[in-house]
């Protein structure tokens, strides 16, 4: 049928509601929306069989048969409501989710185009908020543009029917299938009050800001249930946070409950075979999996539900089995392909991973998520690719010319420690890519351009990670990141992605700390205040805390608890103890239960875990009150009141405006004081800093070099700090140390032209021609300005050693500079020498044959 033209006949048709049986129909429907099934079954049966008028009889029988389980008294319901009400579309739409559930597509099919031929007869019909929002639904099923549905259907319903909630759903629930949650929260914020009372429009709304204020969500999820508890999308979204969380008890326990308003529930058993399947018990795995299909016998739904959780838990390889299962039923099925393409694309298997995602994008054009992989692919065909025996790394090519060569040293050393130390090596080679666009590196890593917060994410066979080109707001150090998620690589392969994710983070922060003392996560103020105060999570519990982290500060501390909790392991039962434990997690048993075998009962561990780390936390700073400054924000300008004893953020506070007031020498002994307090502070705020800055502003260089080294052998992302200390150390000529320095200045930003220049001159007063040759072809892309300068001195490099080289820089130095004396000479030079070795005694001379 002409989608365009269905939608413009009902553009221009009105229709008055007939308020005949409004009341009974609205007493059912408020049944419905409160969860009271069996209630609104008894009514509308009673309705139906006394024959009152109107398809919303026929219709919240079918619903309320559906919502119990009884999806073939549904149809029967409904197949009767169509040949009383043979114009109805909203009828026919139910039929249409129904067959499809049951894979019947050629009925599906036949029922959407009943649908077009009904709307395009007599489209007068079909102008209410319902039917508007039927005939939409029905349009996005025939492929129509989803804005002109928008604008055809949904917000005219919206506009015309501005007290019934059908056309706002509507609309929110099509901006979120297409991936534009933001667009959904504009459609709804404004109707939350006017529909406070409706699950869906509160469900709903929580979904679109899930990502951008998770707690606030959960609230509103908290609010649907209490509207209606028995409503379905909000109890499975509890599952699912449960099966993320690892408290399987508490969620089979919520399936069970669901499973007796609708024992066939599909999503249900789904989910309960995805606990089957984490817990390694695949007989009762295909026996849910086969009660969630046992109504229909092929519901592609199911697979791609247990596929697409799995998947969420890394479990790509299982993920996608699911589904192509789900397409074998389907080969249609959308979201099935979509999920598939993402799983190929994480596992390395790019060549079948884009083919299915250019064959979704045929499907569904207007999908935001298959858009954003598209875009994607277009970064990535402009990618170098560096190429070994254990990595295939792809990064943007000036990015690789400039440090790519470090990149890959950095991650063969990550290889052979952490392959021999856990006695495990990678099959395959890993697939590292390095964004210099973070809505690349969101788009990969997430499905989704807007994500912040993530520096680099472990898929297993997959790292990707975000440059230090964009990470400049908030450097960090790009050698740690990388070597905390290679660790991934080795404890996701070697358990087949069965650890949780608590100890996987916890294992990769232990062993940065292992590889530099200045990486991972190390006590601070904030956190010995958490402990001592009892906010420590349960080793038992620790899957929960990164999924009900609060707050940016909740994660970071889940992060660093986790890393003790696998430093105590190690200590007090030894490293085999660890490697024991990922054994038993690959061989499919529950990580408490191998925790529980290998460190003295899990409840021991608890209990001793917490007893250390309480100690620790008493132990650091000790006597020290920290009180006002944050680890590492600014330092407020306030008035100071005399300092209590040992506060150090009081005192700081004080040497601060001791600085302002330039009481230089009451300020330095009072920073060295404060040094001897807390000498673990690394901030950007800390005692050291100031004292450094104090030596600048005193002119006392040898001070402040002294100083910052100190600084920066416990900090490894202070680019500041490093720079500062790099040009103190060229100005004054101390070679070896710079050398130190600008080695970790180049594991935070290797991209600063003026560090490469900097240590270029290092290189060349150490005469560490090996250390000068990246320097250089790093300066060639970053400063084209002075790139005949770059040439001509790569040209000197290579001139003994690869003379055909040389010659190539100094002719590329002349084409940029010809009238480059220094080259010419190096040309002229290097002209001889070939000529003196061609005769050279020994060589028959040209045409002597």
């Amino acid at each position: 049928m002409n989608v365009p033209r269905l939608i413009a006949l009902t553009l221009v048709l009105t229709a008055a509601p007939s308020f005949a049986t409004a009341q009974t129909i609205t007493d059912c429907k408020g049944l419905l929306a409160a969860g009271e099934y069996e209630d609104c079954l008894q009514a509308t049966t009673r309705a139906v069989n006394r024959r009152s008028y109107g398809e919303d009889w026929p219709l919240m029988k079918a619903q309320a048969e559906y919502h119990l389980g009884r999806y073939l008294d549904a149809q029967k319901s409904l197949q009767a409501g169509v040949q009383r009400y043979a114009w109805s579309i909203r009828l026919r739409m139910k039929q249409y989710r129904l067959a499809k559930m049951s894979g019947d597509r050629e009925q599906a099919l036949r029922l959407l185009d009943e649908i077009g031929q009904l709307a395009s007869d007599s489209p007068w019909r079909y102008t209410d908020a319902d039917d508007l929002v039927a005939l939409g639904e029905a349009s996005i099923e025939m492929g129509a543009d989803p804005k002109d549905v928008l604008e055809g259907f949904y917000n005219r319903a919206r506009r015309n029917y501005r007290s019934r909630p059908d056309g706002f759903l509507a609309a929110a629930q099509l901006a979120l299938d297409k991936g534009d949650k933001q667009l959904a929260v504009d459609i709804l914020s404004p109707v939350l009050d006017q529909f406070a009372d409706n699950a869906a429009i509160t469900y709903t709304f929580a979904e679109a800001i899930g990502s951008l204020d998770p707690e606030r969500a959960r609230d509103l999820t908290a609010q649907t249930l209490q509207q209606n508890p028995r409503f379905t999308p909000a109890l499975l979204q509890q599952v699912s946070r449960m099966i993320d969380a690892e408290s399987y008890d508490a969620a089979e326990a919520l399936i069970a409950e669901m499973l007796q308003t609708n024992p066939w529930q599909p999503e249900a058993h789904a989910y309960q075979a995805v606990i089957h399947h984490l817990q390694n018990r695949p007989v009762q795995e295909a026996e849910s999996r086969a009660l969630g299909m046992s109504i229909f016998g092929s519901n592609p739904d199911v697979d791609h539900l247990i596929g697409r959780t799995l998947s969420r838990r890394y479990r790509f390889r299982e993920g996608a089995a699911y589904q192509r299962r789900a397409l074998a039923a389907d080969s249609f099925h959308l979201a099935a392909r979509t999920q598939l393409a993402q799983d190929l694309l994480r596992l390395g298997q790019d060549e079948e991973g884009w083919q299915l995602a250019d064959a979704a994008q045929l499907q569904d054009k207007y999908s935001a998520t298959l858009f954003n992989l598209m875009q994607l692919r277009s970064s990535l065909d402009r990618f170098a690719t560096i190429r070994n025996d254990h990595f295939i790394i792809r990064m943007d090519r000036t990015e690789a010319a400039v440090y790519g060569p470090r990149l890959e040293s950095l991650l063969n050393r990550a290889f052979a420690t952490l392959s021999e130390k856990y006695g495990y090596t990678p099959d395959e080679p890993v697939v590292v890519e390095v964004f210099d666009q973070p809505s690349d590196f969101a788009v990969r890593t997430f499905g989704i351009p807007d994500v912040a917060g993530f520096l680099g994410v472990c898929f297993g066979q997959l790292i990707t990670a975000n440059s230090p080109a964009s990470q400049r707001q908030n450097p960090n150090n790009w050698e740690a990141v990388l070597w905390h998620e290679f660790c991934h690589v080795i404890t996701l392969q070697m358990t087949g992605n069965r650890i949780p994710r608590w100890l996987s983070e916890g294992i990769s922060v232990y062993e940065e700390r292992q590889a530099d003392s200045r990486w991972g996560q190390r006590m601070t103020p904030g956190y010995r205040e958490r402990i001592l105060a009892g906010r420590v999570t349960p080793v038992s519990q620790l899957s929960s805390a990164f999924l009900n982290a609060g707050s940016g500060e909740d994660l970071n501390f889940a992060y660093y608890e986790s890393s003790m909790v696998v430093e105590f392991i190690v200590r007090r039962f030894g490293f085999q103890a660890l490697t024991d434990i990922l054994a038993d997690l690959n061989g499919g048993l529950r990580i408490n239960d191998a925790l529980d075998r290998h460190t003295g009962g899990i409840e021991n561990l608890d209990r001793e875990f917490a007893a250390d780390l309480k100690q620790r936390a008493a132990d650091f700073a000790p006597g020290v009150e920290f009180t006002l400054a944050g680890d590492d924000g600014p330092l407020p300008s306030i008035a100071i009141p005399a300092a209590p004893t040992k506060n150090y953020s009081v005192a700081l506070m004080m040497v601060v405006q001791q600085l302002e007031r330039q009481e230089y020498d009451g300020a330095e002994a009072r920073l060295r004081e404060l040094i001897d307090w807390f000498p673990q502070d690394e901030s950007r705020n800390s005692a050291r800093k100031l004292l450094a800055r104090l030596y600048a502003d005193l002119d006392r260089p040898a001070d402040q070099m002294a100083v910052l080294a100190e600084h920066v052998q416990r900090t490894a992302d202070d680019i500041d700090a490093v720079t500062t200390l790099l040009a103190l150390q060229v100005s004054s000529k101390q070679w070896e140390a710079a050398a130190e320095t600008g080695e970790l200045a180049l594991a935070i930003d290797p991209l600063q032209p003026a560090l490469l220049r900097s240590l270029l001159q290092v290189a060349e007063a150490t005469g560490r021609t090996a250390d000068s040759l990246p320097l250089l072809n790093g300066l060639l892309e970053l400063d084209t300005a002075n790139a005949a300068r770059w040439h001509f001195l790569l040209a000197q490099a290579y001139r003994d050693s690869q003379p055909q080289l040389a010659r190539r820089h100094v002719l590329l130095s002349l084409e940029q500079a010809p009238r480059y004396r220094d080259a010419h000479q190096l040309l002229l030079k290097l002209t001889d020498a070939d000529s003196a070795a061609d005769n050279r005694p020994g060589d028959e001379p040209p045409g002597s044959n």
